[in-house]
């Protein structure tokens, strides 16, 4: 398992994702962007969501193979 951070602009209630290698915006979490750490998360939230943002965090279980 490890620990991602996700960012939802407020204003507009929708997800940051990647989008043609640049940021774009999802109403599914599902799609969400996911960040490795939390400084990541913000600075991306700080140039893409100008009326605020909330930034939260979980686990995701990834699956290895062999």
């Amino acid at each position: 398992m490890r620990r991602v951070f996700i960012v939802q602009d407020r204003e507009s209630a929708l997800f940051l994702c990647p989008k043609y290698g640049d940021v774009g915006y999802t109403q599914w979490l599902h799609e969400a962007g996911r960040f490795d750490d939390e400084e990541s998360a913000v600075e991306t939230a700080n140039f893409h969501c100008t009326e605020g943002f909330n930034v939260s965090s979980f686990f995701e279980h990834t699956n290895i193979l062999n």
